[in-house]
């Protein structure tokens, strides 16, 4: 913890909080990946990418990321504040700390680059005074410290050593939330038309669509594995995979992730376009057998075949409505 961290309390006074719902936006509208293992051991195991360990404590929900912590700061904000009001501290080895109030993605209260309390900045300082005192203190170490019992206080749950090594469900984030990105889809915001075209498809032309997608990343990135051909299988003859082989495709898919991220995926490695072609054939495995309606595979599918996307939208174009 003292490496790095970030811990996001959500609070809503509106409706009771889902963890699922908030792994859904987590994952900027993919079907999340949910996973059953100690934090200590999950962090060791998946090193490029986000693990987010949801904690429940009344009418909160605490996020805690240990590892790799988000700093796409203003897409996790807005996702997560969308009707919502939450608290976040985070820093990590080059610094980065942050400490926030933000409620429906308008920053109420903050302090940034060491947590200077002299340069506090929001919409509303004066309703985080009792924030701002605690923050008061002499070095960094303290000023974190102070932070961890500020996220103690409105998530109602102590963070301590031995929950590292507890079993917990950890919500694996592997690609973040992209700029510019709005809820409830990152794909819709990215390609409006597209989403819209889909989402009124005949179903029968849309699913063969997604089958035929699977089967082009598949060859193209040599991913017919076991753990994709098991799951492709099910759902071709339209039976359920169960928790176990899911379970294994999501492993085996999150050990390809690679440590940097491209903006353009013109200019990525092999490995990485591999990478996002396995997001996309699980997303889109996840989509057929249970939500036909989340097209969210389709934003790692356009970097993994970025050469030839405009044919792939033009093939959406071309489906029956």
């Amino acid at each position: 913890m003292e490496e790095s961290i970030a811990w996001t309390v959500i609070i809503s006074d509106e409706k009771p909080l889902d963890i699922s719902e908030i792994a859904t936006a987590l994952s900027g509208g993919a079907p999340p990946e949910m996973l059953e293992k100690s934090p200590r051991m999950a962090y060791d195991h998946f090193r490029n990418i986000n693990l987010v360990v949801p904690v429940k404590s009344e009418t909160r929900i605490n996020l805690i990321e240990l590892g790799p912590v988000h700093t796409n700061y203003t897409e996790f904000n807005r996702w997560m504040s969308a009707g919502r009001r939450i608290w976040s501290a985070s820093w990590h080895t080059a610094g980065g700390e942050r400490l926030t109030c933000v409620e429906n993605d308008e920053i109420i209260f903050g302090l940034s680059e060491a947590f200077d309390v002299d340069r506090p900045f929001g919409a509303n300082v004066a309703a985080a005074q009792r924030e701002l005192d605690i923050m008061r203190q002499s070095s960094l170490s303290d000023r974190q410290a102070a932070a961890l019992s500020i996220m103690e206080l409105h998530g109602r749950f102590r963070l301590e050593q031995g929950w590292l090594d507890s079993l917990q469900t950890i919500i694996a984030v592997d690609q973040p939330i992209p700029p510019g990105a709005t809820p409830p889809s990152a794909f819709a915001s990215a390609e409006p038309d597209l989403a819209a075209h889909l989402r009124d498809a005949v179903p029968t032309a849309r699913r063969s669509f997604f089958i035929h997608l699977i089967e082009r990343l598949a060859n193209s990135y040599d991913l017919r594995i076991p753990e994709v051909t098991t799951i492709f299988d099910h759902i071709r003859v339209g039976s359920h995979p169960t928790s176990r082989e899911w379970n294994n495709l999501a492993v085996e898919t999150m050990h390809l992730s690679q440590g940097h991220w491209y903006a353009n995926a013109a200019n990525a490695t092999p490995e990485w376009l591999r990478w996002q072609a396995a997001i996309a054939i699980r997303h889109a495995l996840r989509s057929l057998d249970n939500d036909p309606q989340n097209f969210e595979s389709l934003l790692s599918a356009r970097n993994a075949l970025h050469d030839t996307w405009e044919n792939l939208r033009e093939e959406i174009r071309a489906l029956p409505r």
